[in-house]
């Protein structure tokens, strides 16, 4: 055998040897986007997931989840609408576990991971950004005497807010629900662009909105969650953590750095779920302090309170509840509550719209609930 020969049986052996060796390579990771907003408002949705058996679609914008379609190179994929313009939220159901869209870059971290959708207007909602003056949004972390740690708050500040100027503004104590953290009403609720852009069409008395933090026993929270704690023991120890941290640490806190008026008229108290029951029990047990008191959203106890303040109660410019017909936690209980409201003469108001319990409907609640306030 001439000695080219034997070259190209060594390199013949070599090659049969690395492919046994060596493993086959897997097919390039496609490049993709997702979610894809089309002119027309119709959504294309992206997955990457070439070991899934089945991929589907959860979200607040149908009923129902849909399944995506598996194509050769392990991308699931569909489309879905037109929908109408609105904030969304989804996730991806990959074989039994729920996950954010990975492509996403707006996440939505509640307890279980969402992704946010947002399907914009023409002309523009009034959670949207607009065209006008803006407002601030402050974060502080205060030392709280009350749970003996650091505690978060976000404030917002109206247009031409000057902490110099001695013009005093009303305030809303804002609370947000059970697993979510002080931006959730900015960066879910949009409530600072919905108060900028109700400002500027003169519709609103300007507020500061304070943003607390509803969770003072958070560490305690996530033993509620998996279930070793009571639950209702849980909360009504978490609203008297809040109640004292409200008026022994946090009113403090910012008397010394915000223009507020501090006369009844001039506060209000409102949240969403969670935020919305507390709002509620807190307005009701600081009804000398509270002059707006709506809760949204809510599943209060029958009775949801002791009847010693109907007095003060009945004189509130506004006792509020809101709820929505779609709402599976919170609508056959509210209209229970406002069964036992009406019985004992407690004058509310109490409005039902069509939504569930999400976002967009306390968005809506809250742009027709600031006119009213503070008038």
């Amino acid at each position: 055998m001439n000695r080219r020969r034997f070259g190209n049986w060594v390199l013949i052996l070599l090659c049969l040897t690395l492919s046994t060796i060596l493993p086959a390579q897997e097919s390039p990771i496609p490049v993709y986007t997702s979610p894809i907003v089309n002119l027309d408002r119709t959504v294309e949705f992206n997955l990457y997931a070439p070991k899934a058996d089945k991929v589907t679609l959860l979200g607040s914008m149908q009923s129902e989840e849909v399944t995506l379609t598996k194509a050769e190179n392990g991308l699931w994929s569909m489309t879905i609408g037109p929908l109408p313009p609105e904030i969304y939220h989804y996730q991806f159901d990959v074989d039994g576990t729920k996950i954010m869209d990975t492509k996403n870059q707006y996440p939505y971290p509640w307890l279980d991971g969402k992704s946010e959708l947002i399907i914009p207007g023409t002309p523009a909602l009034l959670h949207e950004v607009m065209d006008v003056p803006h407002g601030t949004l402050h974060n502080h972390i205060y030392n709280s005497s009350t749970t003996g740690s650091s505690n978060l708050v976000r404030v917002y500040t109206p247009p031409n807010y000057d902490p110099l100027n001695d013009k005093e503004y009303p305030v809303l104590f804002l609370l947000h629900g059970f697993g979510e953290k002080v931006s959730f009403w900015s960066d879910f609720g949009k409530i600072n662009l919905i108060v900028d852009n109700l400002i500027s069409q003169n519709k609103i008395i300007a507020p500061i909105i304070v943003m607390p933090n509803a969770d003072p026993l958070e560490a305690e929270y996530y033993k509620f969650f998996s279930g070793q704690v009571d639950g209702n023991a849980w909360m009504e120890k978490n609203i008297d953590v809040l109640d004292k941290d409200l008026h022994n640490d946090l009113f403090p806190f910012l008397k010394d750095r915000y223009k507020i008026k501090w006369d009844k008229r001039s506060m209000a108290i409102s949240g969403s779920s969670m935020g919305g029951i507390q709002a509620i029990l807190l307005g009701v047990r600081n009804v000398n302090e509270f002059g707006w008191v709506i809760g949204l959203s809510t599943s209060l106890n029958v009775p949801p309170f002791g009847t010693e303040n109907i007095q003060q109660i009945n004189k509130l410019p506004l006792f509020q509840l809101n709820i929505g017909k779609k709402d599976t936690w919170g609508f056959k209980q509210s209209n229970k509550v406002h069964k036992w409201l009406l019985e004992n003469d407690i004058k509310h108001e109490y409005v039902i719209s069509n939504g569930g319990h999400d976002w967009d409907v306390w968005r809506k609640d809250m742009i027709d609930l600031l006119p009213q306030l503070f008038r």
